[in-house]
Protein backbone atom coordinates (compact mmCIF):
# COMPACT_ATOMS: atom_id res chain seq x y z
CA UNK A 1 0.00 0.00 0.00
CA UNK A 2 1.60 3.26 -1.13
CA UNK A 3 1.47 6.63 0.59
CA UNK A 4 -1.14 8.02 -1.80
CA UNK A 5 -3.56 5.21 -0.96
CA UNK A 6 -2.99 5.73 2.77
CA UNK A 7 -3.72 9.45 2.40
CA UNK A 8 -6.97 8.73 0.54
CA UNK A 9 -8.08 6.30 3.26
CA UNK A 10 -7.35 8.88 5.95
CA UNK A 11 -9.38 11.53 4.14
CA UNK A 12 -12.42 9.27 3.53
CA UNK A 13 -12.35 7.57 6.95
CA UNK A 14 -14.87 10.04 8.49
CA UNK A 15 -17.25 9.27 5.63
CA UNK A 16 -16.78 5.54 6.22
CA UNK A 17 -17.49 5.87 9.94
CA UNK A 18 -20.55 8.03 9.31
CA UNK A 19 -21.79 5.67 6.62
CA UNK A 20 -21.51 2.66 8.93
CA UNK A 21 -23.47 4.46 11.67
CA UNK A 22 -26.19 5.41 9.17
CA UNK A 23 -26.34 1.92 7.67
CA UNK A 24 -26.61 -0.13 10.88
CA UNK A 25 -28.92 2.41 12.59
CA UNK A 26 -28.44 0.59 15.90
CA UNK A 27 -30.10 2.05 18.98
CA UNK A 28 -26.99 1.54 21.13
CA UNK A 29 -24.79 3.39 18.63
CA UNK A 30 -27.36 6.16 18.19
CA UNK A 31 -27.72 6.55 21.97
CA UNK A 32 -23.95 6.87 22.40
CA UNK A 33 -23.69 9.37 19.54
CA UNK A 34 -26.49 11.51 20.96
CA UNK A 35 -24.89 11.47 24.42
CA UNK A 36 -21.67 12.77 22.88
CA UNK A 37 -23.66 15.44 21.00
CA UNK A 38 -25.37 16.52 24.25
CA UNK A 39 -21.99 16.68 26.01
CA UNK A 40 -20.64 18.84 23.16
CA UNK A 41 -23.52 21.30 23.60
CA UNK A 42 -22.96 21.56 27.36
CA UNK A 43 -19.22 22.02 26.90
CA UNK A 44 -19.72 24.72 24.27
CA UNK A 45 -22.09 26.59 26.58
CA UNK A 46 -19.57 26.49 29.43
CA UNK A 47 -16.62 27.41 27.22
CA UNK A 48 -18.44 30.40 25.70
CA UNK A 49 -18.57 32.06 29.14
CA UNK A 50 -14.82 31.80 29.77
CA UNK A 51 -12.53 34.77 29.15
CA UNK A 52 -9.34 32.82 28.45
CA UNK A 53 -7.99 33.39 24.95
CA UNK A 54 -7.41 29.65 24.54
CA UNK A 55 -11.07 28.82 25.14
CA UNK A 56 -12.34 31.86 23.25
CA UNK A 57 -10.24 31.55 20.09
CA UNK A 58 -9.18 27.88 19.98
CA UNK A 59 -11.82 25.67 21.62
CA UNK A 60 -15.09 27.59 21.31
CA UNK A 61 -15.07 28.18 17.51
CA UNK A 62 -14.87 24.48 16.63
CA UNK A 63 -17.44 23.47 19.27
CA UNK A 64 -19.79 26.26 18.14
CA UNK A 65 -19.54 25.06 14.52
CA UNK A 66 -20.30 21.46 15.53
CA UNK A 67 -23.33 22.57 17.57
CA UNK A 68 -24.70 24.68 14.71
CA UNK A 69 -24.27 21.80 12.27
CA UNK A 70 -26.06 19.49 14.73
CA UNK A 71 -28.94 21.97 14.83
CA UNK A 72 -29.19 21.74 11.06
CA UNK A 73 -29.39 17.91 11.17
CA UNK A 74 -32.23 17.94 13.73
CA UNK A 75 -34.70 17.89 10.83
CA UNK A 76 -33.43 14.49 9.62
CA UNK A 77 -36.10 11.85 10.26
CA UNK A 78 -33.75 8.87 9.88
CA UNK A 79 -31.99 8.57 13.24
CA UNK A 80 -29.01 6.62 11.92
CA UNK A 81 -28.48 9.02 9.00
CA UNK A 82 -28.69 12.04 11.32
CA UNK A 83 -26.08 10.66 13.72
CA UNK A 84 -23.86 9.38 10.91
CA UNK A 85 -23.78 12.80 9.24
CA UNK A 86 -23.06 14.46 12.59
CA UNK A 87 -20.13 12.14 13.33
CA UNK A 88 -18.62 12.50 9.85
CA UNK A 89 -18.98 16.29 9.83
CA UNK A 90 -17.61 16.62 13.37
CA UNK A 91 -14.52 14.58 12.49
CA UNK A 92 -13.88 16.70 9.40
CA UNK A 93 -14.38 19.94 11.36
CA UNK A 94 -11.99 18.87 14.14
CA UNK A 95 -9.38 17.77 11.58
CA UNK A 96 -9.72 21.03 9.64
CA UNK A 97 -9.41 23.13 12.81
CA UNK A 98 -6.32 21.18 13.94
CA UNK A 99 -4.75 21.76 10.52
CA UNK A 100 -5.48 25.50 10.66
CA UNK A 101 -4.08 25.74 14.20
CA UNK A 102 -0.95 23.80 13.20
CA UNK A 103 -0.41 25.97 10.10
CA UNK A 104 -0.83 29.16 12.15
CA UNK A 105 1.60 27.88 14.78
CA UNK A 106 4.19 26.98 12.14
CA UNK A 107 3.78 30.42 10.54
CA UNK A 108 4.40 32.12 13.89
CA UNK A 109 7.46 29.95 14.53
CA UNK A 110 8.90 30.69 11.07
CA UNK A 111 8.31 34.44 11.46
CA UNK A 112 9.95 34.35 14.91
CA UNK A 113 12.98 32.50 13.51
CA UNK A 114 13.33 34.98 10.62
CA UNK A 115 13.10 37.95 13.02
CA UNK A 116 15.69 36.35 15.32
CA UNK A 117 18.08 35.74 12.39
CA UNK A 118 17.68 39.32 11.15
CA UNK A 119 18.20 40.69 14.67
CA UNK A 120 21.34 38.61 15.27
CA UNK A 121 22.69 39.54 11.85
CA UNK A 122 22.05 43.23 12.51
CA UNK A 123 23.73 43.04 15.93
CA UNK A 124 26.79 41.28 14.48
CA UNK A 125 27.04 43.89 11.72
CA UNK A 126 26.61 46.71 14.21
CA UNK A 127 29.14 45.34 16.69
CA UNK A 128 31.73 44.72 13.96
CA UNK A 129 31.65 48.36 12.81
CA UNK A 130 34.18 50.31 14.83
CA UNK A 131 32.96 53.62 13.38
CA UNK A 132 29.55 53.35 15.01
CA UNK A 133 30.76 55.21 18.11
CA UNK A 134 33.14 58.11 17.73
CA UNK A 135 34.22 60.78 20.11
CA UNK A 136 36.69 63.41 21.00
CA UNK A 137 37.81 65.38 24.04
CA UNK A 138 37.29 69.11 24.23
CA UNK A 139 38.72 70.58 27.40
CA UNK A 140 37.81 68.01 30.09
CA UNK A 141 34.67 66.80 28.27
CA UNK A 142 34.78 63.80 26.02
CA UNK A 143 32.49 64.05 23.04
CA UNK A 144 31.48 60.97 20.99
CA UNK A 145 29.28 60.29 18.01
CA UNK A 146 26.87 57.42 17.40
CA UNK A 147 26.73 57.95 13.66
CA UNK A 148 24.57 59.78 11.15
CA UNK A 149 21.98 62.17 12.61
CA UNK A 150 23.43 61.98 16.11
CA UNK A 151 25.36 64.13 18.53
CA UNK A 152 26.78 63.86 22.03
CA UNK A 153 25.56 66.13 24.79
CA UNK A 154 28.73 67.97 25.96
CA UNK A 155 27.42 68.21 29.53
CA UNK A 156 26.20 64.64 30.11
CA UNK A 157 28.11 62.65 27.49
CA UNK A 158 24.83 61.01 26.39
CA UNK A 159 24.64 60.22 22.68
CA UNK A 160 21.47 61.75 21.19
CA UNK A 161 19.51 61.09 18.00
CA UNK A 162 17.86 63.82 15.97
CA UNK A 163 14.05 63.69 16.05
CA UNK A 164 11.17 65.82 14.80
CA UNK A 165 11.28 68.07 17.85
CA UNK A 166 14.99 68.10 18.58
CA UNK A 167 17.56 65.68 19.94
CA UNK A 168 16.45 62.69 22.02
CA UNK A 169 18.67 60.79 24.47
CA UNK A 170 19.66 57.23 23.52
CA UNK A 171 20.78 54.45 25.86
CA UNK A 172 24.47 55.14 25.12
CA UNK A 173 26.85 57.68 26.62
CA UNK A 174 30.55 58.45 26.98
CA UNK A 175 31.78 58.56 30.58
CA UNK A 176 33.18 62.06 31.02
CA UNK A 177 35.96 60.97 33.39
CA UNK A 178 37.20 57.70 31.86
CA UNK A 179 36.10 57.95 28.23
CA UNK A 180 34.44 54.51 28.47
CA UNK A 181 31.36 54.08 26.27
CA UNK A 182 28.45 52.94 28.43
CA UNK A 183 25.00 51.40 27.90
CA UNK A 184 22.05 52.21 30.11
CA UNK A 185 20.76 49.24 32.12
CA UNK A 186 18.11 48.64 34.74
CA UNK A 187 20.38 49.76 37.58
CA UNK A 188 22.40 52.50 35.90
CA UNK A 189 25.13 52.84 33.28
CA UNK A 190 27.15 49.72 32.38
CA UNK A 191 30.60 49.86 30.79
CA UNK A 192 31.14 48.36 27.33
CA UNK A 193 34.48 47.12 25.98
CA UNK A 194 35.15 50.39 24.10
CA UNK A 195 36.40 53.79 25.16
CA UNK A 196 37.79 57.03 23.76
CA UNK A 197 41.29 57.74 25.05
CA UNK A 198 41.16 61.11 26.88
CA UNK A 199 44.73 61.94 25.87
CA UNK A 200 44.90 60.91 22.22
CA UNK A 201 41.26 60.73 21.12
CA UNK A 202 41.84 57.18 19.83
CA UNK A 203 38.94 54.74 19.91
CA UNK A 204 40.09 51.71 21.90
CA UNK A 205 38.87 48.16 22.56
CA UNK A 206 39.33 46.40 25.89
CA UNK A 207 41.69 43.42 25.79
CA UNK A 208 43.26 41.02 28.29
CA UNK A 209 45.99 43.46 29.29
CA UNK A 210 44.02 46.71 29.04
CA UNK A 211 42.71 48.92 26.25
CA UNK A 212 44.14 48.47 22.76
CA UNK A 213 44.13 51.16 20.09
CA UNK A 214 42.02 50.68 16.96
CA UNK A 215 42.77 52.30 13.60
CA UNK A 216 40.31 55.14 14.28
CA UNK A 217 40.64 58.33 16.28
CA UNK A 218 39.20 61.84 16.55
CA UNK A 219 41.56 64.75 16.04
CA UNK A 220 41.44 66.70 19.29
CA UNK A 221 41.77 70.12 17.68
CA UNK A 222 39.60 69.84 14.56
CA UNK A 223 37.20 67.03 15.47
CA UNK A 224 38.01 65.27 12.17
CA UNK A 225 37.73 61.48 12.30
CA UNK A 226 40.98 59.89 11.14
CA UNK A 227 42.06 56.44 9.97
CA UNK A 228 45.53 55.05 10.55
CA UNK A 229 47.54 54.51 7.38
CA UNK A 230 51.05 53.37 6.52
CA UNK A 231 52.50 56.87 6.90
CA UNK A 232 50.37 58.14 9.78
CA UNK A 233 46.83 59.32 10.45
CA UNK A 234 44.73 60.24 7.43
CA UNK A 235 41.68 62.50 7.58
CA UNK A 236 38.32 61.11 6.49
CA UNK A 237 35.43 63.17 5.15
CA UNK A 238 33.70 63.03 8.54
CA UNK A 239 34.10 64.98 11.74
CA UNK A 240 32.39 65.85 15.02
CA UNK A 241 31.61 69.56 15.27
CA UNK A 242 33.60 70.92 18.27
CA UNK A 243 30.82 73.39 19.10
CA UNK A 244 27.61 71.36 18.70
CA UNK A 245 28.84 67.75 18.91
CA UNK A 246 26.96 66.96 15.68
CA UNK A 247 28.23 64.37 13.21
CA UNK A 248 29.18 66.10 9.93
CA UNK A 249 30.35 65.21 6.43
CA UNK A 250 32.62 67.27 4.20
CA UNK A 251 30.74 68.91 1.33
CA UNK A 252 31.67 71.19 -1.56
CA UNK A 253 31.15 74.30 0.58
CA UNK A 254 32.43 72.95 3.89
CA UNK A 255 31.13 70.77 6.69
CA UNK A 256 27.45 69.79 6.55
CA UNK A 257 25.39 68.35 9.41
CA UNK A 258 23.98 64.87 8.82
Amino acid sequence: MNQETINILIWVSPLIVGGIIAAINANSVNDTTEKVEAWTRRTQTNVSTKSSWFYRYIVNPVLWTIVKFSDWTDSFTHRGLKNGVRVAASLYLVAAWCFIFYAALMFIVIVAIVIAILYVGFKVLLDSNEDVRRGYEKGRSIIGSGGSGTRTNPETGIIQEEGLFGYIDTDTRVNQETGVIQKKGLFGWNDTDERIDPESGKIQKEGFLGYNDTDTKVNQETGVIQKKGLLGWNDTDERIDPESGKHQKRGLLGWVDE
